[in-house]
């Protein structure tokens, strides 16, 4: 068996995440499918370093790729994107050491969410940038993300997944800061961008803390109601789930 380092970026949204699912195309789905044709067999397996649910992005998907035959990495990387949907690319190929994980391995992982407070969506957008129609102070939205930074208990902060051993994480830095997206030739539209940071994400942890940010900006929730859910977890969230238009992937540090 040979194992392979390789790193994924696709546009999610026309796919149900990145688990594979019975009846539904997602991207981890696809990957296996063509694997199966260039092996031509159906012992192998994909892992990756995350979850991405459905509508979301990943600029830097890194995965372990197990696979029956021996095959160089650069011809198993012009493999895969010439059989592969032209959503998903491989952007890097490499053999990987027997014990590589790309979960556990993983030292931070880094998480974009786009999002714009014009309340009508540009056509060539909308996938990738959510409208909110509200006037919201930059100064405001940062300081509920300061919030958020620390280790904290993030339970209160995600939704029901596979079970994992602690909802403890360390986020070490998330901000939000004014920027631009190209959408055609020489036009660009106004979007606000808030970055993340931590050692690992629950699951819809990132939504959840975009939309607690968004309310508190609102006016909606006080400081008090974000912090005691940060201690004293609580399974009725403060605010919805954030839509999945918007959120990236972007890094992962190993």
């Amino acid at each position: 068996m040979s194992i392979y380092k390789v790193t994924f970026s696709y546009d999610g949204t026309n796919y149900f995440g990145w688990q594979k699912q019975i009846g539904q195309q997602s991207i981890q789905g696809e990957i296996e499918r063509v694997l199966k044709q260039i092996s031509k067999s159906d012992e192998l397996q994909v892992v990756g370093c995350g979850r991405t649910d459905t509508g979301v992005h990943a600029v830097y998907q890194v995965t372990r790729i197990t696979l029956a035959i021996d095959i160089d990495p650069k011809a198993l990387m012009r493999a895969l994107n010439s059989q592969l949907p032209e959503e998903i690319r491989v952007i890097d190929s490499e053999f990987a050491p027997e014990d590589f994980q790309p979960v556990f391995n993983s030292k931070s992982k880094t998480y974009r969410y786009v999002f714009s407070l014009k309340r009508e969506s540009n056509p060539f957008l909308k996938n990738y940038v959510t409208y909110l129609g509200k006037q919201l102070s930059l100064d405001k939205l940062n300081e509920a993300c300061q919030l958020f930074i620390g280790e904290h208990n993030f339970e209160g902060f995600s939704t029901k997944g596979t079970p994992v051993k602690s909802t403890v994480r360390k986020v070490t830095s998330c901000a939000i800061k004014e920027s631009q997206m190209s959408y055609g030739p020489g036009l660009q539209e106004d979007v606000l961008i808030l970055e993340i940071t931590g050692n690992g994400f629950l699951k819809q942890m990132v939504r959840l803390i975009v939309s607690s940010i968004w309310s508190y900006a609102q006016g909606k929730i006080s400081k008090e109601v974000i912090v005691k859910q940060l201690t004293e977890p609580s399974t009725e969230k403060v605010a919805p789930t954030a839509p999945p238009q918007g959120l990236f992937l972007v890094k992962v540090e190993y």
